[in-house]
């Protein structure tokens, strides 16, 4: 599945206490490239086998969909930015041709009327 070290402790952690139907499910419905980018990745590192069961308790991942968000919001959050990012840059392009195209009809009025 992946090759994140720390995704795979996280979820060998949570596999002594949620049903493997639970983790199948929650997996099976990510995205493919969901784990590329560790930095998208953010995953608590236990001392104990209590902190797993909070964690699992307070986060309610018994729900499979609970899981599933786990993961997908650190990615969807990264996927916003980087659309942000194109938008911003289109809007740029935009604003410079468009300050070009405003240059060019005033030398063009000038060389006309001037």
């Amino acid at each position: 599945m992946n090759t994140n070290i720390k995704v795979r402790t996280f979820l060998a952690e949570l596999r002594k206490f949620l049903p493997e139907k639970t983790i199948y499910l929650a997996l099976s419905s990510l995205p493919e490239d969901i784990f590329d980018k560790e930095e998208n990745v953010n995953v608590p590192c236990f001392e104990n086998d209590a902190e797993v069961q909070e964690f699992i308790k307070s986060n309610a991942l018994e729900d499979p969909e609970n899981l599933m968000n786990f993961f997908l919001k650190p990615y969807y959050d990264s996927l916003e930015d980087e659309i942000n990012a194109i938008l911003r840059d289109m809007e740029d392009a935009e604003r410079s041709r468009s300050e070009i195209e405003s240059v060019t009809y005033d030398l063009e009025f000038m060389s006309i009327y001037g």
